[in-house]
């Protein structure tokens, strides 16, 4: 019933504010290179920024390049560049970016083992490159734009020994101001996150560990001036922040992601409870039908201009991402939105556009070619996502952890680079597609792994599906999610579709596996 009243407050939303404005954009290079996923930010007026990085395998060391866009509300393009590094060395990532002042972005991550900040202006030009390094190992995991137009970048960082956790502040033209580093004794550590705070300030979250067994999230509050005004260490075994987003009465809500599992790369996202002055509050762990989430990098969360948070978990298990909605206290509804892989990409998050749809960003896999380039979606919630989607439950619990406050401060003196020059045009050109065909006709969806197939499609009265083993129950859903037709065991080979209404519709097979899934369009 919870998951019907947002979908009805959603309608709600859409009535006021123009939607029609879906698109699904999966961006293909006309060469056998493989990209990253892309970083997004949304300018006011809507407008959209993405940039990726690529790497060339077939070079040793590897060819970077980097990749930015910049698209309207509706998915059209507005400008566009493409360059490439001419230096061969350690793979470009990108894992964060800001908006600037005049509309440009800056884009904050990683390159020949150097923290890297780029600056891009609002036609999509290079305005300048830096690289920022202690020894080696260096990285920008984030960035913010303060009120007079300086960066804060975050990080980690190597003085001599082991990892630390370092700010970087610039002029707004990168020009190194301080660094420092707000560390606990005796551990190594990285920062992850950095959000500006109402009254000035920033807040930063990022992970601290001596083992794998003792380690956990820390949670620090700078003041305006950079001063540190409280620090939280909560223990808890790789427990890792992904967002944070700060609630009208001064206090936060954070997701983490916990793996649970030793050795194995699953867990599930955790929502913490922060208030203004850093009390710890309590927390929710969710799961979606009872699995755990993929890790660390394939978890998000937003928040919509009603309050509503949204967050967005690739579940490995389930073959696909879920999408948890939840109140403006942080109580999650009982039934979470399903994206299921095969009808769309792999490593999904989500962003919350302000008429209330999302923005999907991530990356989809060329089996064939066993590559991936990135995929951007925007997603009218009042319906059925465009490639396909349902329902699964949820269920919640909570973790325990330890609870420790002691930082210590050093002052960094890193090495500037600028690398402006080393940046050249790139001859690589790319190429959109619309895998699920919001604009022209229904076409077969590349599978990932075993896919589910219908043929004929578009079908008539009857239809055959193939393609997944031990398929022990199959169920045909219409646009808004209900159940049209269902087949248990013994599974017949011919599925009979007579007394549909035309129209695009889901088949679902599901096993011990988890599910998959594939469009059937109805054409009587």
């Amino acid at each position: 019933m919870g998951y019907r009243l947002i979908i009805a407050l959603l309608v709600c939303i859409a009535l006021c504010k123009a939607h029609g404005q879906e698109f699904v954009q999966h961006h293909m290079p006309n060469d056998s290179i493989s990209a990253l996923p892309p970083v997004v930010r949304v300018l006011p007026n809507g407008d959209l920024w993405a940039a990726w990085s690529s790497w060339d395998i077939r070079t040793t060391p590897w060819a970077s390049r980097l990749h930015i866009r910049k698209l309207d509300p509706g998915g059209q393009l507005l400008a566009a560049n493409d360059l490439r590094f001419s230096i061969l060395a350690g793979g470009l990532s990108l894992f964060a970016a800001a908006l600037l002042p005049d509309g440009g972005v800056a884009l904050a991550g990683r390159f020949n083992s150097k923290a890297l900040l780029v600056r891009v202006d609002a036609s999509a030009q290079l305005m300048g490159a830096t690289h920022y390094s202690m020894t080696t190992a260096e990285a920008f995991s984030d960035v913010v734009v303060q009120p007079d137009s300086s960066l804060m970048l975050v990080g980690q960082c190597r003085d001599g020994g082991g990892f630390l956790p370092w700010i970087v502040r610039t002029d707004a033209n990168g020009v190194l101001v301080d660094a420092w580093s707000d560390r606990i004794a005796g551990m190594e550590g990285g920062h992850q996150i950095v959000r500006p705070t109402d009254d000035g300030g920033s807040l930063l979250l990022g992970t601290h560990f001596a083992t794998v067994d003792s380690s956990g999230m820390h949670i620090a509050k700078l003041d305006g001036l950079g001063e540190l005004e409280w620090g939280r260490f909560l223990s808890a075994r790789q427990l890792r922040p992904v967002q944070a987003i700060q609630r009208t009465d001064g206090g936060w809500f954070v997701l983490a992601q916990q793996l649970i599992e030793a050795g194995v790369l699953s867990g599930a996202p955790v929502l913490f409870r922060i208030d203004a002055d850093g009390t710890i509050g309590s927390n929710t762990r969710l799961w979606a039908a009872q699995q755990s989430s993929s890790p660390y990098s394939d978890c998000s969360m937003d928040r919509l201009q009603d309050g509503t948070l949204i967050a967005c978990a690739a579940v490995s298990v389930l073959n696909g991402t879920a999408v948890f909605t939840m109140d403006s206290n942080g109580v999650p509804e009982p039934a979470a939105r399903f994206v299921p892989d095969s009808a769309l990409a792999l490593r999904m998050k989500a962003m919350a556009l302000d008429n209330g749809d999302l923005l999907f960003h991530g990356e989809r896999v060329d089996t064939s070619m066993n590559t991936s380039s990135p995929l951007l979606a925007r997603w009218d919630t009042t319906s059925a996502f465009p490639c396909g989607s349902s329902m699964v439950p949820v269920y919640t619990d909570s973790i325990g952890h330890g609870l420790g406050s002691m930082f210590v401060r050093i002052l960094l003196s890193p090495l500037v680079e600028d690398i402006t020059a080393q940046i050249l045009p790139d001859t690589i050109t790319w190429t959109v597609s619309d895998p699920c065909a919001i604009s022209t006709a229904v076409q077969t969806l590349p599978h990932v792994g075993t896919g589910l197939r219908a043929f004929p499609n578009p079908a008539d009265r009857t239809a055959r599906w193939a393609g997944l083993p031990g398929t022990q129950e199959l169920a045909l859903l219409d646009a808004r999610g209900q159940v049209m037709r269902s087949w248990q065991r013994p599974l017949p080979e011919v599925l009979e579709l007579s007394g549909l209404p035309n129209g695009l519709y889901l088949l679902v097979a599901k096993s011990n596996n988890g599910m998959r899934s594939t469009r059937v369009l109805v054409q009587h």
